[in-house]
C-alpha cells in the first residue's frame, strides 16, 4: 500500500486527486442544492493535500495518510454516489432523505475504521531505519489497473444520472462489500501507520522516505516542483 517508488510517486498522487475529483463532481451534479459548496470545499482541501504530498512535504506519514485514504475511501465514495443516484434519481426521494441514506455506508465504514485503528497488530509493514521509513510489505503492482477500473467505473456514473432503470443500487451493494473487504484487508497497514505516528511523537522526530533523494530529484525535474 505504502509504495514510494520515485518513478510512480507523482502518478499515484495525481490518480488519487483525479479519482476523488470525479466523485466530487458527480456528487455535486446530482444534488447541487446541498452538495455544491461542500464538494468545492472538499476539492480545495484534497487539491492542497495532493499538491503538498507531490511537491513539498518530505514527511512519510503525510504521504502514507494519502495512500491509506485512497485505498480505504474510493469504494465508500462510489457507494455514496450510487446510493445518492438510486435514492434521488430512481426512487425520487427528497434531497435530505437521499443524502442521509447515502451517508449511511460512509458512517458504517468510518466506524469500522475507528475500531480497526484501535486494534494492535503484532506485525508491521513500516520499519524505521534512522530517520527514514522502510516499507516491508510487497508493493501493489497493479496501480494502473486500479486507476483504470476507477476511471471506467466513474464513466458509468454519468449515464446512470439520466437513467431511472439503471443498476445503481446493485452496484452500491457491490462497492459496499468492497469497502468492508478493503478495511479488513488493510488492517495491518492501519495499525502500522498508527504505531509509526506514535513513535514519531514519542521520539520527537519526523520520519522521511527511504529514497528521499530520488524523490527530490523527481520534484526538481518538474516545472511545478521548481517553483513550489
Amino acid at each position: 500500500m505504502f509504495d514510494t517508488d520515485p518513478h510512480r510517486f507523482m502518478s499515484i498522487i495525481f490518480s488519487t486527486w483525479l479519482l476523488f475529483t470525479m466523485q466530487a463532481v458527480f456528487s455535486a451534479g446530482i444534488l447541487p442544492s446541498l452538495l455544491f459548496f461542500p464538494m468545492c470545499a472538499a476539492e480545495v482541501w484534497l487539491s492542497w493535500w495532493c499538491f503538498d504530498c507531490a511537491y513539498r512535504t518530505e514527511k512519510f506519514t503525510r504521504y502514507a495518510n494519502l495512500r491509506l485514504f485512497l485505498n480505504l475511501a474510493f469504494a465508500p465514495g462510489f457507494t455514496f454516489l450510487l446510493v445518492l443516484i438510486a435514492a434521488y434519481k430512481q426512487l425520487r426521494l427528497g434531497p435530505l432523505t437521499s443524502l442521509s441514506l447515502a451517508c449511511i455506508p460512509l458512517l458504517i465504514a468510518f466506524v469500522i475504521y475507528l475500531a480497526l485503528y484501535r486494534w494492535r497488530s503484532r506485525t508491521t509493514v513500516l520499519v524505521a531505519r534512522g530517520n527514514r521509513v522502510e516499507v516491508t510489505a510487497p508493493p501493489f503492482r497493479n496501480q494502473s489497473l486500479q486507476g483504470g477500473i476507477g476511471a471506467a467505473l466513474s464513466s458509468m456514473i454519468y449515464p446512470m444520472v439520466n437513467s431511472y432503470d439503471s443498476t445503481a443500487l446493485l452496484l452500491a451493494f457491490i462497492f459496499f462489500a468492497i469497502s468492508l473487504f478493503m478495511l479488513f484487508y488493510h488492517r495491518v497497514s492501519i495499525a502500522s501507520l498508527r504505531s509509526l505516528k506514535e513513535q514519531e511523537l514519542k521520539e520527537r522526530v519526523s520520519y522521511t522516505f527511504m529514497e528521499v533523494e530520488r524523490i527530490r530529484a523527481r520534484r526538481a525535474a518538474s516545472f511545478i516542483g521548481r517553483w513550489s
